[in-house]
C-alpha cells in the first residue's frame, strides 16, 4: 500500500541575524545556523574591500533565490533538468531623499538571464517559468515595489 505524505506548508516566518561591526563598515553577520556572512565596502566607499558589499549580497540573493525556486518547482513538476545558471544584475540610482536636497541610493530595477537545461513539453516549461518567477521572494521585492524585474530565459536541451 502506498503512503502519501503531504509537504509541510510553512506560513509566516521570522528570520533574524545579528550584525557586528567592531570598527569601520565591515560587518560580521551571525545567523541562527552555524553560518557567518561577512560584508564590506570597497576602499572608495570607506571599507577595506575584504568581502562583497551588502548590495552585492542582495544581488547574489536574487540570483540564488531564483535558482532554488527553479530547481524545486522543476522537481515538483517532474521535469528533467541539467545545469541552471542565473546571471543577475540589479540597478541602483541616486534619487531625492524623503527630506532635504540630499540624494540617496535606491534600487530601481533588476534583470536576470537564465540558462536552463530542461526536458519536457513546451507548455510545461512555460508553466515552470511562471511558477518559479512567482515563487522567488527576493525577486518579488522588486515586483511588489512596482519596479521592473526582467527575466530572460534561454531553454537548452539536457546533455546526453
Amino acid at each position: 500500500m502506498a503512503v502519501v505524505t503531504q509537504k509541510e506548508i510553512v506560513g509566516r516566518q521570522v528570520r533574524t541575524v545579528q550584525s557586528n561591526s567592531p570598527e569601520g563598515v565591515r560587518c560580521e553577520v551571525s545567523t541562527p545556523s552555524p553560518h557567518m556572512i561577512v560584508t564590506d565596502e570597497p576602499a572608495e566607499r570607506g571599507g577595506t574591500d575584504t568581502a562583497a558589499s551588502p548590495l552585492m549580497h542582495f544581488t547574489t540573493s536574487l540570483a540564488t533565490c531564483q535558482t532554488v525556486q527553479i530547481h524545486k518547482i522543476a522537481e515538483a513538476m517532474r521535469l528533467k533538468t541539467g545545469a541552471i545558471n542565473v546571471e543577475a544584475s540589479t540597478v541602483t540610482d541616486r534619487v531625492a531623499a524623503v527630506e532635504g536636497d540630499a540624494k540617496v541610493m535606491r534600487f530601481i530595477g533588476a534583470e536576470m538571464n537564465i540558462d536552463i537545461e530542461v526536458e519536457g513539453p513546451e507548455a510545461k516549461i512555460e508553466q515552470l517559468k511562471k511558477l518559479s518567477e512567482d515563487a522567488c521572494p527576493v525577486g518579488n521585492i522588486f515586483v511588489d515595489a512596482g519596479l521592473e524585474c526582467t527575466l530572460n530565459w534561454n531553454v537548452l536541451p539536457v546533455p546526453e
